[in-house]
């Protein structure tokens, strides 16, 4: 499994992280790495208030618990971000 989340200094909680605790429970060898930017990417971060953020978040661990994921290979990664680009 691979999860990128992006989240701003002022929603980094105690709650956060045990949410990532529950995201990798059962997982007997995971990595977790942390990289600290001065300012958010422009458009990847949307304006929500805190619990729209979190109902978000279980919405999204709810879908990967259920397996209801999507799946790609890095070609298939790199023709998309390029259609992207394109449009």
């Amino acid at each position: 499994m691979e999860a990128l989340l992006r989240v701003r200094s002022s929603e980094f909680t105690d709650e956060l992280i045990n949410k990532i605790r529950t995201l990798l429970s059962g997982s007997q060898d995971s990595e977790i790495t942390i990289s600290i930017t001065e300012k958010p990417s422009t458009g990847m971060l949307r304006i929500e208030t805190r619990d729209e953020y979190f109902s978000r978040l279980d919405k999204s661990l709810e879908n990967f618990e259920k397996g209801n994921v999507i799946t790609f290979s890095g070609d298939a990664f790199d023709q998309f971000a390029k259609h992207l680009g394109n449009s």
